[in-house]
């Protein structure tokens, strides 16, 4: 038996400072971008999610750093089939490993003033390479591809081989040179329909100072971000 019910996904985003490295407060900042494409959302029953209910399968882009991206993300979903008595407790989404960022910080070991993301860096994004930008003292920013970084560390170059492990401890699964990845977060809150439930999902994104540079040359740099925290709550 199943439930015919409207998702409802909330349009708070949640700021917390939340890392697992430790930079100068020069070599970080909250980007004013970060686009994600999502192609598939599911609801789970345990962390494999070997029995997923698949809430769309509709390939869509959000900017979760901007404060519309919980009613953006509703706009995508707008209703889905849960099972009465069936218990979930995770969510999954298939992700296009290629973002879409912008932003900048400062950066003291540099001979410019800003590191500032670019619409073609010196180096381009890969899945073992970081983008390498030129220093500036301008504030301007350009939308930039950047690429997240295979899942072992063996598997990337010299830069990201101690960056990957911050991935895959944030519940994010990748095969190397995947255009795809997984990610499957813990609900806040298990959650279990009866016949008089109307669920809402609840998510709220935080991207705070996960924009990250750090020097590449005399007056270059590297340019990434670390992963968002993503909160998901299911309740009547």
């Amino acid at each position: 038996m199943y439930l015919n019910k409207l998702l409802i996904i909330s349009n708070c985003i949640i700021f917390i400072f939340l890392s697992s490295f430790s930079f100068s407060a020069d070599d970080i900042s909250t980007p004013s971008k970060y686009q994600v494409t999502m192609s598939k959302l599911e609801l789970c029953t345990s962390s494999d999610c070997s029995d997923a209910t698949v809430l769309t399968n509709t390939s869509a882009s959000f900017n979760i750093a901007s404060a519309s991206a919980g009613a953006d993300v509703g706009s995508w979903i707008n209703s889905f089939e849960l099972e009465i008595g069936k218990t979930y407790t995770h969510i999954r989404s298939t992700i296009n490993s290629t973002f879409t960022i912008a932003g900048y910080t400062t950066n003291s070991s540099i001979s410019s003033s800003y590191c500032v993301t670019e619409s073609s860096p010196n180096t381009a994004a890969s899945h073992n390479t970081a983008p390498i930008v030129d220093g500036s003292n301008s504030t301007t920013t350009e939308d930039m591809s950047w690429v997240i970084p295979n899942e072992a560390d063996a598997d990337n170059g010299s830069f990201y081989g101690d960056l990957s492990s911050d991935f895959s401890t944030n519940s994010i699964t990748k095969t190397n040179d995947s255009s795809t990845f997984y990610w499957v977060g813990t609900l806040a809150n298990s959650y279990t329909p009866n016949i008089n439930s109307a669920p809402k999902i609840t998510i709220s994104f935080d991207v705070a100072n996960q924009l990250r540079s750090q020097q590449a040359g005399a007056d270059t740099c590297y340019m990434y971000v670390l992963p968002p925290t993503v909160s998901v709550s299911l309740t009547d």
